[in-house]
């Protein structure tokens, strides 16, 4: 067998390796069921340091169950998080179409999303692309 003919079995199979690693590493992570919303998670991230759980645990834990981000969740279990209501939401979405349809892009709509939510980048970015359909843009 040639060298060439060996490192192609090799690179085939580490590259199969690494998707099977991502997937697992996915379902572990639990980022393959569903979200909640810090609303829904602050009481239990309350209790919990109030038990005294370890601040950097709880970060973690609030970034699995929500999507935030590292600051997001930092802010949350520090108590500094700005909560959204639903009635925000509907005027989040118009500012987003708006700055969509003015031609700031995606890419601003979606640092605004994050900084108006907390919301981590991928949550961020599926709200703007959510605004995008809607709007047929």
């Amino acid at each position: 067998m040639s060298t060439e003919f060996i490192l192609i079995i090799v690179i085939i199979l580490g590259g199969i390796y690494l998707l099977t690693l991502r997937s697992r590493n996915k379902h572990v992570d639990g980022q393959d069921k569903e979200r909640k919303t810090p609303e829904e998670i602050l009481p239990e991230v309350q209790q919990r340091l109030q038990s005294g759980e370890d601040k950097i645990k709880l970060i973690k834990f609030v970034r699995i169950e929500t999507g935030l981000g590292l600051k997001e969740a930092k802010d949350l279990v520090e108590g500094n998080f700005k909560m959204n209501s639903p009635a925000t939401d509907t005027e989040l979405q118009q500012k987003v179409e708006v700055m969509l349809q003015s031609g700031d892009g995606p890419i601003k709509a979606t640092k605004y999303v994050r900084e108006q939510t907390g919301l981590g980048l991928k949550e961020a970015k599926d709200f703007v692309d959510h605004v995008r359909e809607e709007a047929n843009m």
